[in-house]
């Protein structure tokens, strides 16, 4: 056997042993978890294993290890603190989460590195490792852990997925529908009656050469981004990526300018949505029948 054949060898058996030890933690969360959901009322075996994806005797296995005995189903059930709520973070759980991640989406990208929704799954994973650096830095790796570096390291990284997604939508998406959907968020936002709506912005640019000029971004009446120049230096066709990007700058743009508006500027909240509203997605979960 070769050195490099050893050396691979090794490593396939770590990724294994890991992945065992994962499975090992994730499987004694899913125990607290069916624990907590009998307790509180859901004394279905049929419904927990559905929910969880999982065979009734895996559930009648998880209730037998927290001490649960099924058979006594009309016991009052208990209301307290719960494993599964108010639980906070723990760093070593969110890098297990994050190595799950890495494995699913780095041979996605080995695949096809130029797919946006693969980059934007990359990017998640990046910054699940972010979060886990964030609650537990390694500052004995040298410099560069403290909250200001870690936590710009998260922002960045959500910012990743933002812009990848933005991509897979530009290219699924027609101008009109885009155009239409910017025009409806708008609307919406204002039906709130306690958010503003940044409609247009004149912005002063600086450019590589050092010159200054003044970009203008606004809509042309339904819901599509315009941008314009005093300059020949700024122009051309604003595609759906740019539109996508610059409506959800100006709804950042739009929290800044709400958070300082003056209570007079405000309206009571209101609670009916707008129509033309569409309905709340919902996801259908498989039991073990279907």
């Amino acid at each position: 056997m070769t050195e490099r054949s050893e050396t691979a060898r090794i490593n396939a058996l770590s990724a294994l042993i890991g992945w065992a030890e994962r499975r090992e933690r994730l499987a004694s969360d899913r125990a607290d978890l069916m624990a907590d959901a009998w307790r509180t009322g859901t004394r279905s075996v049929a419904e927990l294993a559905r929910l969880a994806r999982v065979s009734r005797d895996t559930v009648y296995a998880d209730l037998a290890a927290r001490g649960i005995d099924v058979s006594k189903r009309d016991e009052q059930h208990i209301i307290g603190s719960l494993t599964g709520q108010g639980t906070p973070l723990n760093a070593e759980s969110v890098r297990a989460l994050a190595r799950i991640a890495d494995a699913v989406t780095r041979p996605a990208h080995a695949h096809d590195p130029a797919d946006p929704v693969t980059r934007a799954a990359r990017a998640a994973t990046k910054a699940l490792e972010a979060t886990a650096d964030v609650l537990d830095p390694p500052k004995d790796q040298g410099p560069g852990w403290e909250p200001e570096d870690t936590l710009a390291h998260l922002a960045r990284e959500g910012q990743a997925v933002s812009h990848y997604a933005h991509s897979a939508l530009a290219a699924t998406a027609g101008r009109q529908q885009l155009a239409a959907s910017a025009d409806f968020d708008r609307r919406a936002t204002l039906h709130t009656g306690r958010n503003a709506v940044a409609d247009a912005v004149t912005l002063t640019v600086t450019v590589p050469t050092g010159e200054t000029v003044s970009v203008e971004l606004g809509d042309d009446g339904t819901g599509w981004t315009t941008l314009s120049g005093d300059t020949a230096l700024v122009g051309g066709d604003v595609d759906a990526l740019d539109h996508l990007e610059v409506q959800a700058a100006l709804q950042t743009l739009s929290r800044v300018i709400t958070r300082h508006l003056d209570a007079s500027a405000l309206l009571p909240r209101r609670t009916d949505a707008l129509p033309g509203t569409p309905p709340p997605r919902t996801r259908h979960l498989p039991g073990n029948n279907d």
